[in-house]
C-alpha cells in the first residue's frame, strides 16, 4: 500500500508538467480572457493563468494573410474564442467545411457549413448547404444533384435562427471551390444586418 501511495505521489508533477504550456512559435493577444497560441501547425488556447485549455490541434482556422475586410474564414487571421466559440475546418472530397469548438475543445456544431463568421452577441452568420437530387443519369448511373447555399442565421448550438438570403448555385468539388464563398454581410448594429441577394442588391435585416 505504501508503494502505491508513494508511486501515485510521484506521478502528480510529471501530469502536471506534462500539462504545462512550452514554447510557442507564435502567441496572440488576449481577447475575452483567452489568448491563441501555435507550435509548428497546431494551434490552441490559454486561460488567463497561462494554462492550456485543450491539446494543441491542426483545425482551428487561421490565415497568414487574412482579408480583414472580409466576415467569415478569410478574414480570421488567427482562431479566436468569440464567446466561447472558434471555428474549426474540417475538408471532405476536397471541399472545407465549417464549424465550431467550445472552450473545452468539444465540437459543439458540426463542420457542415460552406463559411461561418465568428459569434456576436450570440449570432454568426453562415452559409447552410443544400443538395437537391434532380434524377438518375443514366449513362454514367449516378445521381444528378444541384447544390446550392443560404446566408443564415445561427445560434450558438448550430440552429438557424432566420434565412436571409438565397438561394446561391454553387459547384460542390474541389476543384471549383478551393476556397470558401464570401459572406456578403455587413453588420449595421447589435440587432442590424445587410446582406448582399441573389440579385446583387443589398437587404437590411432587423433581427
Amino acid at each position: 500500500m505504501k508503494n502505491l501511495i508513494l508511486g501515485i505521489l510521484l506521478s502528480i508533477p510529471f501530469v502536471l508538467f506534462a500539462q504545462e504550456p512550452k514554447e510557442f512559435d507564435f502567441v496572440s493577444d488576449q481577447q475575452d480572457g483567452f489568448t491563441a497560441v501555435k507550435q509548428g501547425s497546431n494551434w490552441g488556447f490559454l486561460n488567463t493563468s497561462g494554462e492550456l485549455l485543450f491539446e494543441l490541434r491542426n483545425d482551428l482556422v487561421a490565415n497568414e494573410n487574412p482579408k480583414s475586410d472580409k466576415i467569415g474564414v478569410a478574414g480570421v487571421k488567427y482562431p479566436q474564442l468569440k464567446e466561447e466559440r472558434a471555428i474549426i475546418r474540417k475538408q471532405k472530397d476536397g471541399v472545407n467545411y465549417y464549424g465550431f469548438i467550445n472552450a473545452e475543445g468539444k465540437t459543439i456544431i458540426e463542420p457542415e457549413f460552406l463559411n461561418v463568421s465568428n459569434f456576436s452577441n450570440g449570432k454568426a452568420v453562415a452559409l447552410k448547404l443544400e443538395e437537391e437530387r434532380l434524377g438518375e443519369n443514366q449513362l454514367l448511373g449516378k445521381n444528378v444533384i444541384s447544390y446550392k447555399y443560404d446566408v443564415v442565421l445561427i445560434d450558438k448550438t448550430g440552429e438557424v435562427l432566420k434565412y436571409l438570403e438565397g438561394p446561391f448555385p454553387v459547384s460542390v468539388s474541389k476543384e471549383k471551390l478551393r476556397d470558401a464563398p464570401a459572406i456578403n454581410a455587413k453588420w449595421l448594429g447589435e440587432n442590424v444586418v445587410s446582406v448582399k441577394g441573389p440579385n446583387k442588391k443589398w437587404r437590411v435585416h432587423k433581427l
